[in-house]
This record gives structure tokens, sequence and C-alpha cells, in this order.
């Protein structure tokens, strides 16, 4: 009997037999059976001349977007340099703007103490100016007095009547107002005369700041009477019941030393003779 015959994979090795043979046996049947049956897909057409100038159009497009990208890149990197060099530029000239002020109104404190001082005439009226700068808030005060504490009550998160309003705070600087306070400031803000306490939205304002709580009163003055007195007044006693009723917090403690600093903002202001009046 013949030796049969062994199948190529075996004869040939599996690697030479995979890579004689990429294409599958099945998709070969198929294609000698389209060739017979002159179903033969006709070879395909080089691109022509259209295709290529389609191609070196779209290659143009995209060469011509890249470089864009990069001016682009370049100038919105300069543009950001410029604007950070403009904001560093205008910084310094505020900073330097702001020494000059705070250096001018130093010379103009100097002469003016010296312009009374040499002037016979002006006795005590510097102290009377230094005294009017100090109740316009126009300066910096420095004194004794009382500091006070106040903040809401506990449970104000649930209901929102036991909180300090700008009505309460109104009482108690008049409060200290009246019982001699000569200076006095809420969380840093100074009060003047045309110093406006009130509500504004959800938080309340002194001198259209907004203000956190805790509030904090500073009130210089007599502190060895500056709390009794205080008492005494009826927005002592309003804010005694504020305590005893709503549970709002109260704290008053006297303090040796205390630094107020000067109004933000004042105006001058002038009178004018009306229309029509006397000379």
């Amino acid at each position: 009997m013949a030796d049969k015959q062994l199948p190529p994979q075996v004869t040939m090795g599996l690697l030479p037999y995979l890579t004689t043979h990429t294409l599958d046996e099945d998709y070969e049947h198929v294609a000698a059976k389209r060739r017979t049956t002159g179903q033969d897909p006709a070879p395909r057409k080089p691109i022509g001349l259209v295709g290529a100038v389609i191609i070196a159009a779209f290659a143009l497009l995209v060469i011509t977007a890249a470089v864009q990208t990069s001016r682009n890149a370049g100038t919105d990197e300069k543009e950001r340099n410029d604007l950070v060099s403009q904001i560093n530029n205008r910084k310094a000239s505020v900073a330097s703007d702001q020494r000059r002020v705070a250096n001018l109104t130093l010379e103009t404190n100097r002469l003016e103490a010296a312009l009374l001082n040499n002037d016979k005439s002006s006795s005590g009226l510097l102290s009377q100016i230094k005294l009017l700068s100090i109740r316009a808030g126009a300066s910096k005060v420095r004194g004794p007095g009382v500091r006070v504490t106040v903040d809401d009550a506990a449970d104000a998160d649930q209901n929102p009547r036991d909180r300090v309003l700008d009505s309460d705070l109104q009482k108690l600087a008049n409060g200290l107002w009246q019982a001699g306070a000569e200076a006095m400031s809420i969380n840093g803000e100074r009060l003047t005369n045309l110093s406006a306490i009130r509500h504004a939205g959800d938080a309340i304002t002194v001198n259209f700041t907004s203000l956190r709580r805790p509030y904090t009163v500073m009130a210089i003055g007599d502190p060895n009477t500056l709390a009794a007195r205080f008492s005494n007044t009826s927005s002592g006693q309003a804010w005694l019941d504020l305590q005893q009723k709503i549970h709002l917090e109260f704290n008053m403690v006297t303090d040796k030393s205390m630094t107020l600093p000067a109004s933000g903002a004042v105006t001058l202001r002038y009178a004018a003779k009306a229309a029509g009046g006397t000379q």
C-alpha cells in the first residue's frame, strides 16, 4: 500500500505554510469562482489629475491651519505678557500714589502744627482742631474705654428672629454715646455723625461695609463710668431685655488701651447762603 501523502503543513512546516497561505482557502475559492464567471472586479483606476489636485488642496489647508494656529499661539502669549506688564505697572503706580498721599498728609499736619504753635493768637486752637478731628473721625485715636461683643442667640439658625439686627446695634451705639463715649468703632469701622448702621440683604453694614458676626463695638471713654452709665440709659435697658427675652449674647469689658482707626471716607460739607438771604 502506497504511503499516504502528508499535508503541506507537515512537509513545509507550519510557519512557512502560514506565510505562503495568508489568504484563507474559502476566500481563495470565492475569488477563483468570480474569475471563472467573469465577476472579478476591474482593477482600480489611478486617482488622476482631479484627485491629485484635491489631495494637494487638502494638504495646503492643513498646513495653513497649522501655521495660523502657531501664529495665534504666539500672539496670545504676547498679549498675555502685555496685560501682565500693564497690571504690574498700574500696581506700582497706585502704590507710589499712596505713598505720596501719605507723605503729603504728614507734611500738611507738620506745617499746620508749626503755624499754629508759632501764632500766639491761636492759643488752644490746635487742641480744638485735634478734638474736632477725633470727633469727626478724621484721625485715629487711642485711649481706654470698653469693648462690647454681641452675637446672635444660640438658636438663631432655627429662628431667624433671634439674630442681632441693625436696630440693635444702633441702640448700642447711641447708648454708648449717651454714656460719654468719645470715639467708637464697630468691627473696625469708625463711627461718625454721618455713619449709617443698616441692613443690606442678609448683612449689617456700617459705612456701606458689610460686617460679619460677632459684632465688636469699641468705645473710648472713661472706663470707670462708661459701663455704669450705659446700663442706666434706655438703650442699656433695651439690651437687657434682648438678653433676657431673646438670649442675644452680650459681653462688656474694660480695656486700658484701644486704638480706633480713622474713618475711610470723610466728606467735607460747606454751608452756603440761601438765595435772597441777608448779608
